[in-house]
C-alpha cells in the first residue's frame, strides 16, 4: 500500500513538473511575442543582434550543412530509386523522393543539426549567464535581456531552420532530377508537373509552419532550460542535458503531429 501511494505521489509530482515547465515555456513565448509586436523593440541594436544570430546559426555552418544534406539526399534518393525499380514503380520515384526527403526527412534532420550545434550552445550560454548573475547585471544596467539576448535567438532559430530546410529541399529536388533523368531536359516538364501537384498551398503552408516550430523548439527550450538552472556551476551540464532531451522530444512530437495531420 505504501509502495502504491509512493508511486502515485511520484507520478503526480512528475505531471505537475511537466505542466510547470510547459507553462513556463508558453509564458516566456507570450512575453517574447508581445515584445516582438512593440515598435520600440526594433531599433538598430536589436536588429544587429538578430543578424548576428542568423549568421552564427545558419550562414557560418552553411557549407557544412549543405555537404551533410548532399550526402543524406544522395543516399536516400539512391535507395528510393533502387526500390522503385525493383517493384516496377519507377514512374512514382520522383514523387516519393520529394515526399520522403523534402517534406519529411530533411526538415527533421535540419532541426536536429541546428539543435546539436546551436541549441546546446544557447542552453550552455544562458545557464552560465544565470549562474554568474550576468542577466541580473544586464537588467540592473537597463539592458533588457529579453530584447537583446533571448528574442534575437528565437528569431534567429526560426529563420535559420526555415532557410536551411528550404535550401536542403531545393538541393534534394535538383539531385532527384539528375538521378532520375540525368542531364536530359526531356524530364523537365513531368518533373515540374509532379512538383506542382505535391506543393499546393496547404502542403507549403504546413511545411513552413513545421519548420518554424522546429526553429522555435531548438531555441525556446534551451533558453528556458538555461533560465531554470540553479545558481550552482556544477548544475550547468545537468541543465544542458535536460534542455537537449526536451528539444529532442519536442522535435519528434512536432514531426509525429505533422505526419498524423497529413496522412491520417
Amino acid at each position: 500500500m505504501n509502495f502504491l501511494a509512493a508511486s502515485i505521489e511520484s507520478l503526480g509530482a512528475k505531471v505537475v513538473g511537466w505542466f510547470t515547465v510547459g507553462y513556463g515555456m508558453f509564458a516566456f513565448l507570450a512575453k517574447a511575442g508581445l515584445l516582438l509586436l512593440e515598435p520600440a523593440t526594433w531599433n538598430r541594436a536589436t536588429f544587429d543582434v538578430v543578424v548576428k544570430q542568423i549568421y552564427f546559426t545558419a550562414v557560418q555552418i552553411l557549407h557544412v550543412f549543405l555537404g551533410y544534406a548532399l550526402v543524406i539526399s544522395w543516399l536516400i534518393i539512391t535507395i528510393i530509386l533502387s526500390t522503385a525499380r525493383d517493384f516496377g514503380l519507377t514512374e512514382f520515384a520522383s514523387e516519393m523522393t520529394i515526399r520522403v526527403l523534402v517534406l519529411e526527412l530533411l526538415p527533421f534532420l535540419t532541426a536536429l543539426f541546428v539543435a546539436l550545434r546551436s541549441g546546446s550552445a544557447i542552453n550552455t550560454e544562458v545557464a552560465l549567464m544565470q549562474v554568474n548573475n550576468e542577466l541580473d547585471a544586464l537588467a540592473h544596467c537597463k539592458v533588457p535581456p529579453m530584447q537583446f539576448e533571448f528574442l534575437p535567438r528565437l528569431i534567429g532559430g526560426v529563420v535559420s531552420v526555415v532557410t536551411l530546410a528550404g535550401l536542403a529541399g531545393l538541393l534534394a529536388i535538383l539531385m532527384g532530377y539528375l538521378a532520375i533523368y540525368g542531364m536530359n531536359a526531356a524530364g523537365f516538364e513531368p518533373y515540374t508537373r509532379t512538383i506542382a501537384k505535391i506543393f499546393d498551398f496547404r502542403i507549403m503552408a504546413g511545411l513552413i509552419v513545421k519548420c518554424a516550430l522546429f526553429g522555435l523548439a531548438v531555441t525556446l527550450i534551451p533558453v528556458t532550460a538555461g533560465l531554470e538552472t540553479p545558481k550552482k556551476l556544477f548544475m550547468v551540464p545537468v541543465s544542458v542535458l535536460r534542455g537537449m532531451m526536451r528539444v529532442f522530444f519536442a522535435i519528434v512530437a512536432i514531426e509525429v503531429v505533422s505526419l498524423a495531420l497529413k496522412y491520417i
